[in-house]
């Protein structure tokens, strides 16, 4: 199913309703009432589709959407909150496809995760992950038209030294 990008905040929020109060209830942490900048890394998987591997969950991820996380390589599990700035991960395979790693605001009593940074980590070395307009020289963080010319935007992975349009 190819999830448009008016569906996926809508199809992302409901679906990952579930996971609100997870984190705090498994680690016994107290809520400190503010959101922590965390640098995060692991691979995006639906947890719906990894649970009916695992537990023989009934997912229905065609009709209900994906419920998108960021698993670590230890097995830890921040949800991606369907935010803008998740757009590429959300809406885009080749995000989707790769070794990440994440700067992100890990809310309080929860494990969800706003995305503010997108890198892709090659053996060790961070990218960088955005999509370009060649036409207006304009930079986005989501697939699709161009927000301001509407022609199709290009991904591109820029090696992190090597890029000098840092945000």
């Amino acid at each position: 199913m190819a999830i448009t990008r008016r569906d996926f905040g809508r199809v992302a929020v409901l679906s990952a309703g579930s996971l609100v109060a997870v984190r705090a209830e498994s680690t016994g942490e107290t809520p400190s009432g503010e959101p922590r900048t965390e640098v995060l890394r692991g691979r995006i998987i639906c947890l719906t589709e990894d649970y009916k591997q695992r537990f023989q969950v009934r997912a229905d991820c065609e009709n209900r959407g994906h419920v998108w996380v960021l698993k670590s390589p230890e097995g830890k599990i921040n949800a991606i909150l369907p935010t803008d700035s998740a757009a590429a991960i959300i809406l885009d395979e080749k995000v989707r496809s790769r070794d990440l790693q994440i700067t992100a605001r890990v809310f309080p009593e929860s494990s969800f995760a706003e995305v503010i940074q997108l890198q892709a980590v090659h053996d060790g070395t961070l990218y960088n992950l955005f999509y370009f307009c060649e036409v207006c020289n304009i930079r986005t963080h989501k697939p699709g038209p161009c927000d301001c010319c509407q022609k199709p935007v290009e991904f591109r992975e820029v090696l992190t030294s090597e890029d000098h349009d840092l945000r």
